[in-house]
């Protein structure tokens, strides 16, 4: 049965020669050949030609395959499938359009444009009919793929002849060198500018300078390989022929999915559609807004959807978008003014470990449908890309491009109906008689807002001291807010420069300060009581608020430990691996202030009730830490 099973594979093997090596055979021995086949040989795994079916089982099979084995490369991930879907069916291509995908990996996005277009051509013609035949001819000669690996290639090959054939657009090449060192069939099937439509999810570089590129034959081919000038202008490179000319100071290194976004944008055919992954930081980070004006300035942004955290993992945490942009036909002007479908995915179908999780029936039981909301985000911008509307809700709204701050900031969340709700309800106190809006750093001229400064402590650690009476205590960001110091490091300061002495000096917070988280999870709040503050050093990582004046300082905090404050803070959340606040954003989160505090007495008690009981619970630990049961121990 093996010698049949190798066989039959030799013979296959050679119809598709630019997907199999000469002489190549099954790397099993022929025991396991046959087990395998046992088990498989009711199956079948090979798309029809006709057949417009989805890939579930096969593809999930493959998937899980691809994953195992080649889980990451030069800072790749392969791409959760719910995403593909949603990009694709959101890209819409049509039966002869050319979909690109220039970071290629294993072929999640070829096969499933294919598969979109195939059962397109299959639902318009009838079997059998010569129209078909054409349509899904053209199926599979417009599907093409770049991937520098050549494994990878030969996986999405692989992928593309179990889905249906479409393989000869597979190709191995670098889709950040010159255009002219591309693959043959690219080069004279898909050059520049005649692809309709670009998806794709390039590396990202995750700011790693080993998955930066740093080849200067490379950078000088981007506009975004070099600095700009002082009013934030990337050089324009038109061609091959002229890259090799001065066009300002090349940058040493630079993000990889940077250059893909140029890439794509400039490969694009006028008037032709992208989706692409990209950290979600280019958002509204305000080291990439220059970025977003070069972007904004040549396409026009058709949808923002952010990603759900679980969404890369278990691999990856990095926070992730989709942009989908268009390209304006030559001679026309990207528009001033137009409205972008912006939405948050909050269900990825997945929990952080990569288990499913399934959606629940009236009765809580578990069913067989992921628990997710890419589906419907997809729906509702068909909806919107059709008719120019669609029933809006705190997962999918709108925004208007001429309403863009100076930050230029894409960031749904930032536009929230929810969030911004909450905006509004404050901004209405300015109209209350006894009532004015300001913000934090305005209420009083001595309210000082900052965080400490970042530095290296690897130095001071003492793993495991048996005694302690000598070494300074030393708390992260959750060990503050926790009300039981349980996760305490501490720092031998005889081995401290003079540098990092200064550090904890800066590091060590006043009775009173109150502080918020400004990492991971954002805007939790705690109070710095005696004990906090005579004795420990407070991670950077919480901001540090210090309010003069007591009966401000209760009301403040009462303000900051709210859910009202908690949307205001969310709303300026930015980053891509963490979401993260600056001193800069909580000095200008509105608050609403009476014209005197007698106004707000009830708030204020219960304030400066939250204050005595943290200090009180302060030290009640301490007296735990010290007469506890470890004491009858020691």
């Amino acid at each position: 049965m093996a010698k049949t099973i190798r066989s039959l594979f030799h013979e296959y093997a050679e119809q598709y020669p630019t997907v199999f090596d000469k002489d190549e055979d099954i790397a099993v021995g022929d025991s396991t050949l046959v087990e395998a086949a046992s088990v498989l040989q009711d199956y079948s795994f090979v798309s029809r030609e006709d057949d417009a079916d989805d890939w579930d089982l096969m593809g999930a099979a493959y998937e899980q395959f691809t994953h195992v084995t080649l889980k990451r490369q030069q800072g790749q991930f392969f791409t959760n499938r719910l995403v593909v879907k949603a990009m694709v069916d959101m890209l819409d291509p049509d039966i002869a359009d050319k979909v690109l995908d220039p970071a290629g990996g294993s072929g999640g996005f070829a096969t499933a444009a294919f598969r979109y277009k195939r059962r397109k051509a299959i639902d318009g013609t009838k079997p059998g009919s010569p129209q078909r035949e054409r349509r899904l001819g053209l199926c599979k000669n417009s599907v093409f793929l770049v991937e520098i690996s050549k494994r990878l290639v030969k996986i999405a090959k692989t992928a593309m002849l179990l889905t249906g054939d479409g393989n000869t657009g597979m190709t191995q090449g670098n889709s950040l060198d010159k255009y002219s060192n591309l693959d043959g069939w690219i080069t004279s099937h898909c050059p520049k500018g005649t692809p309709d439509i670009i998806i794709t999810n390039p590396p990202f570089s995750g700011q790693k300078t080993k998955s930066m590129m740093m080849d200067p034959d490379i950078l000088k081919l981007f506009g975004f390989g070099h600095r700009p000038d002082p009013e934030g202008t990337f050089p324009t490179i038109t061609d091959d022929d002229d890259r090799d000319a001065g066009h300002g100071t090349l940058l040493i290194r630079q993000a990889p999915e940077l250059l893909f976004l140029e890439r794509c944008i400039d490969w694009l055919k006028p008037g032709g559609r992208i989706g692409i992954v990209l950290p979600k930081g280019i958002l509204d980070n305000r080291t990439y807004i220059n970025y977003r004006r070069w972007m904004l300035s040549r396409c026009k942004v058709d949808a923002v959807v952010t990603l759900h955290k679980n969404t890369f993992e278990p691999d990856t945490g990095v926070r992730t978008c989709v942009l989908f942009l268009s390209k304006p036909l030559e001679d026309d002007p990207v528009p001033g003014d137009y409205t972008i479908f912006m939405a948050q995915s909050r269900r990825v179908g997945k929990d952080s470990k990569g288990e499913p999780v399934f959606a629940l029936d009236e009765k809580g039981s578990a069913t067989s449908e992921l628990d997710e909301d890419l589906t419907q985000i997809a729906e509702a911008y068909k909806t919107f890309r059709d008719i120019g509307t669609f029933t809006e809700s705190e997962t999918c709204f709108t925004a208007e491009r001429g309403e863009l701050d100076d930050n230029l900031n894409l960031n749904p969340q930032h536009y929230s109906p929810e969030l911004n709700a909450t905006l509004e309800k404050v901004s209405k106190f300015d109209d209350k008689p006894d009532w004015s809006v300001t913000t934090i750093g305005q209420l009083d001229k001595n309210i000082r807002i900052y965080m400490g400064p970042r530095w290296s402590s690897r130095s001071l650690v003492v793993e495991d001291p048996s005694d302690t009476t000598n070494l300074t205590p030393y708390l992260t960001a959750n060990g503050a807010l926790e009300q039981r110091r349980m996760t305490v490091k501490w720092f031998d300061m005889s081995r401290a420069t003079d540098k990092q002495k200064e550090c904890v000096r800066m590091l060590r917070v006043q009775k009173g300060d109150i502080l918020i988280s400004r990492s991971g999870t954002i805007g939790k709040v705690t109070y710095a009581t005696r004990i906090l503050a005579d004795k420990y050093v407070i991670s950077d990582d919480l901001v540090r608020v210090r309010v003069p004046d007591e009966n401000m300082r209760a009301y403040l905090l009462a303000f900051l430990m709210s859910s009202t404050a908690m949307n205001l803070m969310k709303l300026d959340e930015f980053s891509s691996v963490q979401q993260h606040l600056q001193p800069r954003h909580i000095w200008g989160l509105p608050v609403p202030v009476p014209d005197s505090w007698e106004q707000v007495s009830p708030i204020i008690d219960a304030g400066k009730g939250m204050i005595s009981a943290m200090e009180q619970t302060s030290l009640a630990d301490e007296s735990l830490r010290t007469n506890g049961f470890d004491s009858l121990i020691e």
